[in-house]
């Protein structure tokens, strides 16, 4: 083998290997103290790509489960205001049963009625009032089709929570709606025997305080009669429910004179569907007063069991919801856990098998270092021949 002094090629592959070797060092340096296999896209371009996707993802899930567990808190609070609602129609029924009992004076009538009259305000205080933050949740501003949560990840991954509107005119709307009612609401003064519950409110009404059944409509859902009766308090349909009103069939009592002469026929109108037997005449018999006070309590009591039945609905399908989300949360919980697992196995430095590396690769290093120390000296050997 020649012998050179200009170019030290054994020095320059100890170089060489040393600087391969540091390289290696100071990669495993970083993949160690930053606990990540990919710190760049030269340590693994594709697994850098894979694990950003898989990032996403999870980064996604973890956003989806906290906008699920929102939905849940909106229905929880909906569900919430909604159960003291059904606990004061509740009460208002058992006042019906109470009023239905004609041995009550005026006074005890009144106060049945004030009582009744305040638990209406407040179901109508409770739905007005009764928000998530800012953002009612349970009156007219409540949108039919619910607020849409976005519980997944991805595009088209929604759910929707759907509170309902719990104010008394559309809680009553639903009623005619639950009864298949499909006539407007000028059906309440013309044609009240075809509309159901509300029909019959209207009939009672009436009968109690002695006046036509389009009179007792105003009174009662007010003059503006555009829209179905189904759709009462909802869609934009003008009418509301006169509270007052309303309590004046639970208070108000016919009496044997309460059927004046001129308005024999208005009555007349509603005798069938009240079921007053015989005709009447100038005042009712006893016979008949027994038949309009019970009709007008069996009426109150439909109409406080319809309502029960509409915020129980609400309340299902709520608690419905809430199970649904809860799974979803569920679910997110865990793909977040399995997809987090998958990303480890892609991003993660593996610590034994990195410290093992990097102890050879010290190893090594010494070794180079050791070796370019002698490679160095080799051209001292060609002194030697010149001595």
């Amino acid at each position: 083998m020649a012998l050179y002094v200009n170019t030290n090629v054994s020095a320059l592959n100890g170089q060489k290997n040393l600087s391969n070797v540091t390289d290696r060092m100071n990669s495993s340096f970083e993949k160690l103290s930053s606990g990540s296999r990919i710190n760049s896209a030269r340590d693994d371009a594709a697994g850098l790509q894979i694990s950003d996707r898989l990032t996403t993802q999870i980064t996604g899930l973890n956003q989806a489960s906290r906008n699920a567990n929102d939905g849940i808190s909106i229905a929880q609070i909906a569900e919430g205001a909604l159960g003291e609602v059904t606990n004061n129609i509740q009460r208002m029924r058992q006042l019906v049963v109470q009023g239905g009992n004609r041995t009550l004076s005026a006074d005890d009538r009144s106060a049945l009625s004030q009582e009744f009259t305040k638990l209406l305000e407040v179901n109508n205080d409770i739905a007005d009032r009764t928000a998530y933050g800012t953002l009612k949740i349970l009156n007219g501003d409540s949108p039919e089709s619910g607020f849409q949560i976005q519980s997944g990840a991805q595009a088209g991954e929604q759910d929707v929570v759907t509170t309902g509107n719990a104010e008394l005119a559309a809680l009553f709307g639903g009623v005619a709606e639950a009864e298949g009612v499909t006539g407007d609401l000028s059906t309440l003064s013309t044609g009240f025997n075809t509309a159901g519950t509300l029909g019959k409110m209207v009939a009672a009404y009436a009968v109690i305080n002695n006046v036509s059944t389009g009179v007792a409509t105003d009174a009662l859902f007010g003059s503006n009669r555009e829209g179905k009766i189904a759709e009462l308090g909802k869609n934009g349909v003008s009418g509301v429910v006169n509270i007052a009103a309303l309590a004046t069939i639970l208070e108000g009592e016919a009496t044997s004179s309460s059927a004046t002469a001129s308005n024999i026929m208005a009555i007349a109108n509603v005798q069938t569907t009240v079921g007053i037997t015989g005709t009447v005449s100038e005042g009712y018999t006893d016979a008949q007063l027994n038949e309009v006070h019970g009709f007008a309590t069996d009426t109150l009591l439909d109409a406080m069991s319809g309502l029960i039945t509409q915020v129980d609905s609400q309340r299902a399908k709520l608690g419905a919801e809430q199970n649904g989300l809860t799974s979803t949360v569920r679910n997110n919980t865990t793909a977040v856990v399995n997809v987090s697992d998958s990303r480890s196995r892609i991003q993660d430095t593996d610590f034994a098998a990195e410290t093992a590396e990097l102890t050879r690769n010290q190893i090594i290093q010494q070794a180079s270092t050791t070796i370019l120390s002698q490679a160095n000296q080799l051209p001292q050997t060609a002194l030697s021949l010149l001595g």
